[in-house]
């Protein structure tokens, strides 16, 4: 409550934010790719990733582009809910 400018505020959301995008994209994605640079490449997965498994033999960790729409619209029936719960 002293600090008149809030730069402790900012500086509080600002680490937490790039604590949560680090560990939440980031650890999931290295479990993954240590699993399959262990795992390589298994006949399901050439056959399900035929592009792939021509220009990496050994194999990988594919991830297909997707259309976001499922995942905004569940976000934002959460969000709605949380700040509905809030008001009550």
């Amino acid at each position: 409550m002293s600090d008149p400018t809030a730069d402790a505020a900012v500086g509080n959301v600002t680490g937490s934010n790039a604590v949560n995008v680090f560990l939440g994209l980031g650890l999931p994605w290295m479990i993954g790719a240590l699993y399959w640079s262990r795992k390589g490449a298994t006949p399901e997965w050439a056959a399900r990733y035929p592009d792939q498994a021509a220009l990496y033999p050994q194999g990988g960790f594919v991830v297909p582009a997707g259309d976001l729409g499922y995942s905004v619209t569940v976000f934002c029936v959460c969000a709605v809910l949380c700040l509905g719960m809030l008001t009550l």
